[in-house]
């Protein structure tokens, strides 16, 4: 496989399925080895659809597709959020990514670095001011990619 023949493109509402279809791959996968409380209904349920759709079509919001021979083999959506009124930080507008996958095969390719650098184009463009994603905090994995990507520990959620 040459990187060349893979592309990173804002997502259509054609690619609505193809981005579920990775989505519900995620969530198989982080349900089988980190959060059995993952509902694997949800990626095509009405509140997927959706959200997913939304990341498309909506301003605020965005989705890229990494496609190869013109079949979509990974995806990322994200949000870009202003400030509330109850908001304690000097933060105009955060930029979030909300999801993210690449299929295994084409893992360790650039692909993902590739995704999210569209992501961080798109927040320069919305004037975001500060950017996060949230990991589950057993995928080690995912948590080294973000922090070579230039992702920082900033805050840690506990749940009980």
């Amino acid at each position: 496989m040459e990187n060349a023949l893979i592309t990173i493109r804002k997502a259509t509402i054609k690619d609505l399925k193809s981005i579920q279809d990775l989505n519900l791959l995620l969530f198989k996968k982080e349900y089988a080895e980190y959060d059995k409380l993952l509902d694997l209904d949800w990626t095509f349920g009405k509140a997927g659809t959706e959200i997913f759709a939304k990341c498309i079509v909506e301003e605020e919001k965005c989705a890229f597709v990494a496609e190869h021979n013109k079949k979509v083999i990974g995806y990322l959506t994200g949000s870009s959020t202003p400030k509330t009124k109850y908001s304690y930080r000097k933060i105009n507008k955060y930029g979030e990514i909300n999801s993210m996958f690449v299929e295994e095969k084409y893992r360790n390719k650039d692909i993902g670095s590739k995704l999210v650098k569209e992501f961080f184009d798109w927040c320069k463009l919305q004037k975001v001011d500060k950017i996060k994603v949230e990991a589950t905090a057993l995928n080690t994995k995912a948590i080294e990619f973000y922090k070579n990507s230039g992702f920082k520990e900033y805050t840690i959620w506990l749940e009980k």
